[in-house]
C-alpha cells in the first residue's frame, strides 16, 4: 500500500534542520574569500605588494566589470548541465579545491617588479574572484530555490545562509591580522593564513553537498524527454521581471557599501591609531547580527521579507549617521556597530529568499524557470558592486594622497579615508530604501504558486 508523501518530500517540503544547517554553512565556506577580498585586499596591494592606491583602483575596477559575463558563462552552463547530483551540487564538489588554491594565490605578493606585481595581482584575482568564486557562489545561491517551493522554509534557508555568512565575516575579520602575525607579520604570512581558510572552506563546501538534496524539478517533461528553453528567452524572461531587476539593484548596492568596509583597516590604524579595531567592532557588529537574525526568524511569517528589508536599511542608515555625532569615540563606534549589525542582518536575512521568489514570478510571468539565472542577480550584483566599491575606495585615497606602504599619512589622505568611512554609505542606504518600495512581490506571491499549480 503506498503512503501519500509526507512533509519532508516534494517541491514544497518542508526541511531537516541538517540540511538548513548544512545549507547554511557554504555561506561560511564563501565568506573565507568574500570577506578578505572586501576588507583586506586593498590593504594587501597598497601596504604589503606596494602597489599605488589609484593603481588597486582601477585593477579591481576592471577585473569586477567582467565579473557579469562570468556570471552569465555559469548561468549557462548551469542550465544546461544535468548530473545525477542535480543542477547545483555537483559544482560545489568540482570547485571547492580550486577555490581553496586560487584564495592562495591571490594573498601571495611574489617579487616580480611594479609592472608584474600588477600582471600577478590582476591574473590572481581575476582567478580567484571571476572564475572561480562565481562557479561555486551562483550554483551555491541557486540551491535554495531548487531544495523546495516552500516560501517559509526559503526564508529560513536564507537565515541559515546568513548566519554562517556573518559568522564567516566575522571569524575572517577577528583572526586575519593575529593570524598574519602570528605567523610572522610578511608576506609569506598572508600565504600561511589563507591557506588556513582554504582548507576550512573545502571541508565546508563538502559539508553542504552532502547534506543537501534537490527537490525542485526545473523544467516540464513531455514524452519521456525534457523541455529546453534558449539562454536568449531566459535572459530576456529575466529583463521583465521587475522585482528581479529591483533585486539586482539591492545586491549591487548592498556589495558596494559592503566593499567600503575596506576602509575600516586604514580608519583604524591612520585615524583610530589601533588595528585591533577592525576585529573588534566586527564582533560587536556582528554578535548583533546573530540576535537579530533570531528575531527574523520568529517574525519572518508574520511581518513578511520586505517590511524586514525596509526596516534593515532604514536602520543600517541611523548606524552610520550616529558615528557623525564623533568620529573618534569609541562608545559611537562600538554602538553604531551594533546597530549596523541589527540593520544589515534584517536586510541579508531575508533578500536571498526574496530573490529565490522571483524564480516563481518568472516562471508564473514569462513561463520559464531559470534558476542559475535566476540567482545570477546575486552574483552579478555582489561582484560588480564590490568592484564598484573598492575601485571607490582606492580611487579616493588616490585623489587624496594616500601614500602606500607608510606608517603615516599626510592630512589630506586622512580626509579622504574619513569621506569613505563617514559619508558615502548614507547615500548608498537611502538609495537601497526608495528601490524597496516598489518591491510588493510578497503580497502577490500566494497567489502565483496557485496559479502555476492550476497551470501544471
Amino acid at each position: 500500500m503506498k503512503t501519500n508523501l509526507n512533509a519532508y518530500e516534494g517541491e514544497n517540503r518542508s526541511l531537516h534542520m541538517k540540511e538548513r544547517i548544512g545549507y547554511g554553512v557554504g555561506d561560511f565556506a564563501n565568506n573565507m574569500m568574500y570577506t578578505p577580498v572586501n576588507s583586506f585586499f586593498t590593504y594587501f596591494l597598497t601596504n604589503v605588494a606596494g602597489l599605488g592606491a589609484g593603481v588597486v583602483g582601477t585593477l579591481l575596477l576592471a577585473s569586477r566589470l567582467m565579473d557579469g559575463v562570468s556570471d552569465l558563462i555559469v548561468g549557462t552552463f548551469m542550465e544546461k548541465i544535468h548530473s545525477r547530483h542535480g543542477k547545483a551540487r555537483p559544482w560545489l564538489l568540482w570547485w571547492c579545491i580550486p577555490f581553496a588554491v586560487s584564495l592562495v594565490l591571490m594573498f601571495s605578493a611574489p617579487d616580480f617588479g611594479t609592472t608584474g606585481k600588477i600582471v600577478y595581482a590582476f591574473l590572481t584575482y581575476n582567478l580567484a574572484v571571476t572564475i572561480v568564486y562565481t562557479a561555486i557562489n551562483l550554483p551555491f545561491g541557486s540551491l535554495a530555490a531548487l531544495m523546495t517551493k516552500n516560501q517559509t522554509e526559503r526564508g529560513y534557508l536564507n537565515i541559515s545562509k546568513m548566519i554562517f555568512a556573518f559568522g564567516g565575516g566575522m571569524v575572517v575579520n577577528a583572526a586575519t591580522l593575529p593570524l598574519v602575525a602570528f605567523f610572522g607579520n610578511d608576506s609569506a604570512a598572508w600565504q600561511k593564513t589563507f591557506l588556513v581558510y582554504g582548507a576550512a572552506a573545502i571541508v565546508l563546501f563538502l559539508v553542504v553537498f552532502f547534506t543537501t538534496k534537490e527537490a525542485v524539478t526545473e523544467t516540464a517533461e513531455e514524452n519521456g524527454k525534457v523541455e529546453k528553453v534558449s539562454i536568449r528567452d531566459a535572459l530576456l524572461s529575466l529583463l521583465k521581471n521587475k522585482y528581479w531587476i529591483q533585486l539586482l539593484a539591492i545586491f549591487f548596492l548592498n556589495s558596494t557599501v559592503n566593499a567600503f568596509i575596506g576602509v575600516n583597516v586604514y580608519y583604524a590604524q591612520y585615524i583610530m591609531d589601533d588595528t585591533t579595531l577592525v576585529g573588534t567592532l566586527s564582533l560587536f557588529q556582528n554578535i548583533a547580527s546573530f540576535v537579530a537574525f533570531a528575531a527574523c526568524t520568529m517574525i519572518i511569517r508574520k511581518v513578511g521579507k520586505q517590511r524586514i528589508a525596509v526596516g534593515g536599511v532604514a536602520i543600517s542608515f541611523i548606524g552610520y549617521a550616529m558615528v557623525l555625532l564623533n568620529p573618534t569615540s569609541y562608545a559611537i563606534l562600538y554602538t553604531a556597530a551594533v546597530v549596523k549589525g541589527i540593520g544589515n542582518a534584517a536586510l541579508s536575512g531575508v533578500m536571498y529568499g526574496m530573490l529565490a521568489d522571483t524564480v516563481e514570478y518568472n516562471d508564473w510571468h514569462s513561463g520559464i524557470r531559470a534558476e542559475g539565472l535566476v540567482f545570477s542577480a546575486n552574483s552579478i550584483g555582489q561582484k560588480v558592486g564590490s568592484g564598484i566599491g573598492s575601485a571607490v575606495l582606492g580611487w579616493v585615497l588616490a585623489a587624496f594622497g594616500f601614500v602606500s606602504s607608510s606608517v603615516s599619512q599626510p592630512a589630506s589622505a586622512i580626509s579622504g579615508i574619513r569621506v569613505i568611512f563617514l559619508y558615502v554609505p548614507l547615500a548608498v542606504f537611502a538609495a537601497m530604501f526608495v528601490i524597496l518600495l516598489f518591491y510588493k512581490l510578497d503580497k502577490e506571491y500566494d497567489g502565483i504558486v496557485k496559479d502555476l499549480e492550476k497551470r501544471g
